[in-house]
């Protein structure tokens, strides 16, 4: 058994951390490509021709998020649409295994094993390492691999190996669990049926009659893993009410008025708003909705079983693994909105925002801090209130499950002086300030630090002028009157000419 890596392997866990890469982006498509090739170099050395496909998850070994890979989770161009031939047990070509084993490097979502009948296996790890290897020696291949620019390794065994999986006991779906499913159908007027015909990927049928039980059940993926739920409910308010809530991690599972689903989103507390111009989960005829519980101590379907092969038997063998998206989904949903928290700054997007580190190793870039929420006050460069490496205290003003993103807020924790100053001053009263700005219809004024007022062309003085440089300029000390304090768009306009004198 071999590992190759396009780092030396004694820098690889300094190199590339669990769930991400340290390979530079100009070069992952080149790296890709030797990773293939020096893979295909064992194929052939060990005459494969097909390999099986083990365990394929579509998503959430690498991430979860949105932003991760391309194409169909890399299945586009391998497998038809919507992923049909890419499940457990499937038989492929080399060259569609390859394809795969490029989409897996790249991070593109999907991952799997891959295995032959004469002990030839491909694994790909979370830090850019790949695990090969067969009934008999590779001496060509491992020439061949350091010809490519890569590292190959000898080692006892591959930390993937399926003996190291940690499986659940599962019911085969035979006749017996679909005779009870047909009676909880009969007894309950209808059930919601959860399909994952690959890790972490989810089709949703509504049974409501013995008919759909049976033509359901005839276009189930193979293998697939089964849960029966309680039918969907078109009281729409009792399912806003628990997604506001957010007391645990949950899929929304939305069904329109046609019978289709929607793609099912982990529930987020802003989706179950109301008071929106578009609801996420809609109401009226027709909408029904439902959670789903994602951790698995969370779960208790009312059934569950994993297909068979068509001789009956129960070959599948689903790894229960956590993988380090799993531990990061799981971070995310431990956090609450208007928690404070501290973190790492990690990196910048410019004049945009800064990344920040939320945990040494769950949180690595989850949070994100944009730049009006540094601070009140003005500042003139990131750097003055966030630069690399800096530890900082934020709150928490939303939580992105499918970016994977935590936005932050520094100046939540500090008071704010508009309202403040909205407080401590009403219409009329006269106030000293710095002008600031000079625009064609007046001039800023700043009244206190972090709080500045508009002094318009026509309170500039008791005669016309054309524009405020006539009779100001960046920097003068004047004295104004309050004309208003706007609370809800947070304005406060001023009087040159009504201000009483010191």
């Amino acid at each position: 058994m071999y590992r190759i890596t396009p780092y030396d392997p004694a820098d690889i866990d300094a190199a590339a951390g669990a769930g991400s890469t340290s390979i530079a982006y100009d070069s992952q498509e080149r790296v890709a490509a030797a990773c293939v090739a020096a893979v295909a170099g064992f194929a052939l050395d060990a005459a494969v021709e097909q390999v099986t496909i083990d365990n394929p998850m579509a998503e959430g070994f690498f991430s979860f998020s949105v932003h991760a890979g391309s194409g169909g989770h890399g299945l586009s161009g391998l497998f038809p649409y919507d992923g049909v031939g890419f499940h457990d047990g499937a038989r492929v070509q080399l060259a569609t295994g390859l394809g795969l084993l490029r989409a897996m490097v790249l991070r593109e979502g999907a991952w799997c094993r891959l295995r032959a009948n004469n002990g030839f296996f491909v694994h790909v790890g979370d830090r850019d390492d790949i695990y090969v290897g067969g009934a008999r020696d590779f001496e060509n291949a491992v020439f061949r691999t350091r010809v490519l620019g890569l590292h190959v390794d000898r080692l006892a065994s591959s930390p993937y190996d399926p003996a190291l999986d940690e499986t659940d006991a599962s019911q085969a779906a035979g006749e017996e669990f679909w005779s009870e499913v047909g009676a909880l159908v009969a007894d309950r007027g209808g059930v919601l049926l959860e399909e994952r015909p690959t890790g972490n990927a989810y089709r949703w049928h509504r049974l409501t009659t013995a008919h759909e039980v049976e033509a359901v059940r005839q276009r189930l993926t193979p293998r697939a893993r089964l849960a029966v739920w309680p039918d969907l409910t078109d009281d729409v308010d009792v399912i806003r009410a628990a997604v506001v809530r957010g007391e645990r991690l949950q899929l929304l599972v939305r069904q329109h008025p046609g019978g289709g689903f929607h793609a099912a989103r982990v529930a987020e507390p802003g989706m179950g708003r109301a008071d929106v111009p578009n609801p996420q989960i809609s109401a009226g005829p027709g909408h029904r909705a439902a959670l789903v519980p994602l951790e698995p101590a969370d779960r208790r379907p009312l059934l569950a079983a994993v297909l068979p092969d068509g001789d009956g038997v129960l070959r599948a063998r689903w790894r229960t693994n956590r993988s380090q998206a799993d531990e990061r989904r799981t971070f995310l949903g431990s956090l609450r909105i208007g928690d404070a928290v501290s973190g790492v700054v990690a990196t910048g997007l410019n004049d945009i925002g800064v990344y920040v580190h939320l945990d040494d190793d769950l949180g690595r870039f989850l949070g994100f801090l944009r730049v009006p929420e540094m601070s009140w006050t003005r500042f003139d460069s990131v750097d003055d209130i966030a630069p690399i490496g800096r530890e900082i205290r934020a709150e928490i003003i939303s939580v992105d499950f499918a970016r994977e993103q935590v936005s932050l807020s520094m100046k939540a924790l500090q008071p704010d002086p508009w309202r403040l100053y909205a407080d401590t001053h009403n219409v009329g009263d006269s106030v000293s300030g710095t002008v600031t700005k000079l625009v064609p219809f007046g001039a800023f004024v700043q009244v206190e630090e972090g709080v500045e007022g508009l002094v318009h062309l026509t309170e500039l003085v008791d005669h016309d002028v054309e524009a405020p440089q006539e009779v100001l300029a960046v920097g003068d000390q004047v004295r104004a009157a309050v004309l208003d304090v706007d609370r809800e768009r947070r304005r406060i306009s001023l009087s040159l000419k009504r201000a009483r004198p010191e």
